[in-house]
């Protein structure tokens, strides 16, 4: 398995880890700021609206931490490339 290939399925795997502690993360932050613990989707006794809110941050926090992986993983391999093509002509 050459470089690129590394880098491409580590990919993956680095931001679903990213994500998950993310994720404690956020819920640590909302018990924190609000002195509760995060809401839970299936709870009648949550307002909806706080239900929406925390979904909307988990589901940016989740998006920003996929895009930003997947392009520093992206461009590491294109760095990766131009140098294996580089060695070559060389």
């Amino acid at each position: 398995m050459n470089k690129v290939s590394v880098i491409r399925v580590a990919a993956p795997i680095v931001a679903a880890g990213t994500v998950f502690l993310a994720g404690k993360a956020l819920r640590a932050g909302y018990s924190v700021a609000t002195g509760s613990e995060p809401p839970k989707p299936d709870d009648p006794d949550v307002p909806i609206a706080r239900v929406i809110v925390f979904a909307v941050a988990a589901a940016a926090v989740t998006a920003v931490i996929n895009v930003s992986i997947q392009r520093g993983a992206a461009k590491a391999a294109l760095r990766v490339e131009r140098e294996e093509a580089a060695a070559a002509l060389a």
